[in-house]
């Protein structure tokens, strides 16, 4: 990549010179190079420069706030947008020094920085996009990566690092499907701050164990956040099993909090919330079933979450509730040849007291508020076409329904939205 630019800047100076008879050496023009300021080497060799831009089109059948994708099923940085739109989703560069091959003592770092409607998204753990969606820029990931020769080799992350949970990631392109599944919106956090290590008991057994901040889901609108003037963590733990032939994993993955507590404003001044244990078992897997000669890819991911005395600002009160939710998605993948694609995706989620997806209720008895459940489904077909090296077209249709969903601050009520995206990324 250095010498890319390198060579990208050198050309006019080249040409400048072999004009005016001055490029006498090698060493001369890399000096004129120099004093102009362009020459640039870092001190480190073996960093990686990588990122995408992402773009489309989005025509939301069902613009307004009593859309299903408005608030859970699709994704902020697309679905929150006006009933047609145009979406820069991101531009994102990731620079890193990856670790080597060998059990050796060795460090590095990673560094994941995104701008755009995405980036707002994110920011804003799920409560909404900028007015110009751009206006935010979002950093992703930036750790500090080594190795400890002991055993196999220990490998740790330290600082801002995304989540070992979850079968989709931030990185629209690197999903099977074009839009955020309900799972990786309204279940599973993004990522963590703090501490995690890697350990390879073999080649098909990898554990993770780890400590951080108690900031239990930066992903949807949960925003449970460590209590004022404590410093409890949160324990993340998982293991990965790949099958002897390479063509299939199953990882599971368990993040806890010991006290979730979170901040709440009520009647317009901020009241702190009870604690309560925050508890998420996740599990994905992945399966390229070998008679369908790489062609086929079969995915699933599970979620089950808890969480106790779980704050809530119900009718101008706090109140506390045990809130549980759990949803399974299905993914699958067709590749009918190199240009063209096809992906489905089928979704599920449950939540028991819908204090979680922020839903106020209908039900009051005295002081006492009683919250109805939500159920949400969502079906995805996604076309991909790489009609050009590194350049990606999809278009999708997605389906969403749910039932006692909130609407704009209303009661809850069933109701379904549809989209149909247009997308182009540019992968570098």
């Amino acid at each position: 990549m250095i010498k890319s630019f390198k060579a990208i800047f050198a050309l006019p100076l080249v040409a400048s010179l072999a004009f005016a008879g001055e490029a006498k050496s090698d060493k001369d023009l890399k000096k004129v190079i120099e004093d102009q300021g362009i020459y640039v080497e870092t001190s480190q060799k073996g960093i990686v420069l990588s990122g995408y831009a992402d773009a489309g089109y989005t025509y939301n059948f069902n613009s307004g706030n009593n859309a299903v994708g408005q608030r859970f099923g699709n994704d902020g940085g697309v679905a929150q947008q006006q009933q047609g739109d145009f979406n820069l989703n991101a531009f994102k560069l990731a620079l890193e020094k990856p670790l080597s091959d060998k059990n050796e003592l060795t460090a590095g770092f990673r560094a994941d920085l995104m701008v755009g409607e995405d980036a707002s998204f994110l920011r804003g753990n799920g409560n909404g996009v900028a007015a110009d969606g751009l206006s935010e820029l979002y950093m992703h990931q930036a750790f500090v990566q080594f190795r400890a020769p002991v055993g196999n080799g220990i490998d740790f992350k330290v600082g801002k690092f995304a989540t070992p949970a979850g079968y989709e990631v931030a990185e629209r392109p690197a999903n099977l499907n074009y839009s955020y599944g309900l799972l990786w919106q309204n279940a599973q956090p993004l990522s963590h701050t703090g501490i995690l290590a890697s350990y390879a008991l073999n080649d098909l057994v990898t554990f993770e164990a780890g400590l951080a901040n108690n900031d239990w889901n930066q992903a949807d609108g949960t925003n449970i956040n460590g209590t004022a003037g404590k410093s409890d963590m949160a324990l993340i733990a998982s293991v990965n099993i790949k099958s002897k032939g390479g063509n299939a994993n199953i990882k599971n993955t368990f993040i806890g909090n010991p006290d979730g507590g979170r901040n709440i404003t009520v009647n317009g001044s901020g009241q702190q919330a009870n604690s309560g244990e925050a508890f998420l078992w996740d599990m994905w897997g992945n399966w390229a079933p070998k008679f369908a000669n790489d062609k086929l890819l079969l995915g699933f991911n599970t979620d089950l979450g808890f969480h106790n005395d779980y704050a809530q600002s119900v009718n101008t009160r706090q109140q506390n509730f045990n809130e549980t939710w759990y949803g399974v998605a299905l993914y699958a993948k067709y590749q009918f040849s190199k240009v063209f694609s096809l992906a489905g995706r089928g979704e599920y989620i449950h939540n028991a007291d819908n204090a979680k997806f922020g839903n106020t209720g209908t039900v009051v008895t005295g002081q006492n508020t009683a919250l109805t459940s939500t159920d949400l489904w969502a079906y995805t077909v996604t076309a991909g076409f790489n009609i050009y090296e590194n350049m990606l077209l999809r278009a999708e249709y997605r389906f969403d329904a749910g039932t006692e969903v909130q609407n704009n601050g209303n009661n809850p009520e069933d109701t379904v939205a549809q989209m149909v995206s247009l997308n182009v990324v540019y992968s570098f």
